[in-house]
């Protein structure tokens, strides 16, 4: 007799559990279905952003295209070559290096400039460039300069965004083969503001399309 109700009460207790789960399963709320959903824009963002301070650029009319040049000499290790520069525009050494800059002598420093140089220890296109991109770097990293971005890069040259002392810089530049050869011969460059891009490319092409050596 015992054993029968045991059994009875097994019973129900597994006929109750089934009734629970059927009207459990009839109340449960079913799924949304969302049409259209769309990306939900962040509050913030969720990584660092650092905030530069820009300082203003000189108020000068833009670098123009199509400057009038005259021929000038350079030498370096034994190295001589001809290239065009801009009339009127000031040359002067860089010290510990075998590189001109020049510039209009009114202008303010943060304006436009060209800098030619000579490539005198005999390495390759590949190597002169990367090595000024990772001299950039570590200037970054040393903080004299700021938030630097290679915009573009070909075998031949890249440019390049900085800040400069608060003042937005564009840099291109570019390098010149040794005649048959993968080695790097010279180093042409201009820099600028925004403003100066068109003229400072024209620059740069002319002048190394006039390099002879």
């Amino acid at each position: 007799m015992r054993v029968r109700w045991i059994g009875l009460a097994l019973a129900l207790v597994l006929v109750g559990g089934a009734v629970g789960y059927a009207v459990g399963r009839a109340t449960l709320e079913q799924p949304l279905d969302l049409v259209g959903a769309e990306p939900v824009p962040a509050v913030s963002p969720s990584y660092p952003v650092n905030e530069y301070v820009v300082l203003p650029d000189p108020g000068l009319a833009p670098l123009a295209t199509g400057l009038p040049l005259h021929t000038a000499k350079f030498n370096a290790g034994g190295m001589p070559m001809t290239a065009s520069v801009p009339d009127g525009w000031r040359r002067a050494p860089l010290e510990g290096r075998d590189a001109w800059n020049f510039a209009v002598p009114e202008n303010p420093r943060n304006t436009y400039l060209l800098r030619v140089g000579l490539v005198t220890n005999r390495i390759s296109l590949k190597v002169a460039l990367q090595s000024r991109i990772n001299a950039l770097e570590d200037a970054e990293s040393n903080g004299d300069l700021e938030h630097l971005v290679i915009e573009s890069r070909t075998d031949e040259g890249f440019t390049a965004t900085y800040l400069d002392n608060g003042h937005q810089r564009v840099s291109m530049e570019r390098w010149l083969p040794r005649s048959g050869s993968s080695q790097a011969y010279a180093a042409i460059a201009t820099t600028g503001r925004e403003t100066d891009r068109a003229g400072m490319a024209d620059l740069l092409e002319r002048v190394s399309a006039s390099a002879a050596y």
